[in-house]
């Protein structure tokens, strides 16, 4: 009985941890790239989609979603204002924010430019 009563602290202890992790800012690295496209087609990931140029950049200024690609290939939605951002496209991005639902909210966003990271500047979101 006492060794239940132990596997069931550590249980709850290992669920508070992974839920304070959660709450935590994270950092992300990877190129920018306009969702809708990419979610179309992953193989959209720069600024020229189906033929047009600029694309990427046209869908974020009209305020679709930004879209963050890792090294790895994961994919994140950016919960961010997408025209603040859409000169950005196909660009190496640095994310700071918290994962939420598979999306990450962020809080900084940097472009990596050849002196190292510079933030971009977000509008203030509702």
């Amino acid at each position: 009985m006492k060794m239940i009563r132990i596997a069931a602290v550590l249980a709850l202890l290992a669920g508070t941890l992974a839920i304070a992790r959660a709450e935590e800012n994270q950092i992300w690295t990877g190129s920018l790239v306009d969702a809708s496209c990419y979610l179309t087609d992953n193989t959209q990931s720069g600024n020229e989609h189906m033929g047009m140029k600029e694309c990427g950049m046209a869908c974020l200024k009209m305020g679709r979603p930004a879209g963050i690609v890792t090294p790895d290939k994961k994919f994140f939605v950016l919960v961010a204002p997408s025209p603040d951002i859409a000169e950005y496209i196909g660009q190496p991005i640095r994310v700071t924010g918290k994962l939420r639902n598979g999306s990450i909210l962020v809080d900084k966003l940097e472009v990596k430019k050849p002196t190292g990271w510079v933030a971009v500047k977000l509008s203030a979101m509702m």
